[in-house]
């Protein structure tokens, strides 16, 4: 599947309880490049993975297999949710995942461009860019802390954001 950029976006569209939502968009804004970390090289492997808020609800459940090695060579696909965690919370989130191991058992992280407002909190756009590098830098350290190998693409447009 190719992903190309859309050229804008946002980060949350029309409250669903407006019909409006069924046909119109919400405000949005140009998408920033998507930025690459790691070595440049082509990976392909099977995808795992979701909103970071509830693969640590998965962990802590115990209900991720017991080994990792399940994805080894595989492509870990993260996205953030509307909660708007601050970087560090993401950072702590990611830690874990490497401490479980499957950082270092995958080859190329995904990551969704992240949502960094929502419908009661809308920062000023050079807010809301940093708040978006904040994440980016946040989980670039951790994962390459655990896996320097791994190539990483940050800020496309998947998720919780818009399209």
């Amino acid at each position: 599947m190719e992903i190309t950029d859309p050229g804008e976006s946002e980060d949350v569209g029309i409250d669903w309880a407006d019909p409006r939502a069924l046909k119109h968009f919400g405000e949005r804004e140009p998408t920033e490049p998507w930025t690459w970390h790691g070595p440049r090289r082509t990976v392909t492997g099977t995808a795992w993975g979701g909103c970071l808020e509830v693969i640590e609800w998965i962990l802590s459940a115990g209900r991720f297999p017991p080994s990792p090695g399940i994805l080894d060579g595989g492509v870990l696909i993260i996205e953030t949710s509307e909660k708007l965690l601050p970087a560090r919370n993401i950072a702590w989130i990611i830690r874990s995942l490497g401490e479980r191991g499957i950082l270092g058992a995958v080859d190329a992280i995904l990551v969704a461009r992240p949502p960094v407002s929502d419908f009661t909190h809308r920062p000023p756009a050079e807010d809301r860019k940093l708040l978006r590098n904040q994440q980016r830098d946040a989980i670039v350290d951790v994962v390459t802390r655990y896996n320097p190998q791994a190539v990483i693409c940050v800020g496309i447009p998947f998720g919780h954001t818009r399209p």
